[in-house]
């Protein structure tokens, strides 16, 4: 089984589609989580049908320039139940197709108002109370860092929200999968001493 989690910035481009379709095929994944669609679920469904990508989808709508959040999955590998959908969370129960154990899976989105990414954290704990006791797997784009070696540039003080995070990924006890290539999983695009970088994923 093969997991992912792609912060996609948009999702309305041709060239955004067809690179959809050849990540999928590339990585043959199981299940991709992907964060800020910037289109509603109905559009992005049409999408997948249009590339003919043959996953099954379920998504949220924008709510605003920066949103979107959904999940799609291979339904020859993966079946689904039990969603529920909170503000900048998706999560279901999955198994593999055959006899096998339930899990519990989650996309995250948060916000990028710093003030508002606590009730994230929240909500997601409140997710993980409905189906104590079995394994689960969170993906997505947190918005947050758990510390400060996973910034680079800017202004160099602690995240207000740091701690929470960190503290979070510890009661919950997930781990926190390393990235391959670098540390560092989102950029400003800018040059320099202008320049930040975080691992935000």
């Amino acid at each position: 089984m093969i997991v992912t989690s792609w912060n996609i910035r948009g999702h309305n481009s041709k060239g955004k589609q067809r690179y959809l379709k050849e990540r999928v095929k590339k990585d043959k994944t199981s299940i991709m989580i992907i964060q800020e669609t910037k289109i509603s679920s109905q559009q992005l469904e049409g999408i997948i049908r249009e590339q003919k990508i043959q996953y099954e989808v379920m998504g949220q709508d924008t709510t605003g320039t920066a949103s979107g959040l959904a999940i799609l999955w291979n339904p020859k590998e993966v079946l689904f139940e039990n969603w529920i959908s909170l503000p900048k969370i998706l999560s279901s129960l999955f198994r593999m197709i055959g006899p096998s154990e339930w899990i519990l899976i989650a996309g995250v989105y948060a916000p990028h108002i710093p003030r508002e990414r606590k009730n994230s954290l929240k909500d997601l704990q409140t997710t993980r109370r409905i189906f104590p006791g079995i394994p689960w797997i969170v993906g997505g784009d947190f918005n947050m860092i758990k510390t400060m070696e996973e910034r680079r540039g800017g202004i160099n003080r602690p995240d207000q929200n740091m701690e929470e995070f960190s503290e979070m990924i510890t009661e919950q006890r997930l781990v926190d999968i390393p990235t391959i290539n670098d540390i560092h999983t989102w950029n400003n695009q800018r040059g320099g001493r202008n320049q930040i970088a975080s691992r935000l994923d």
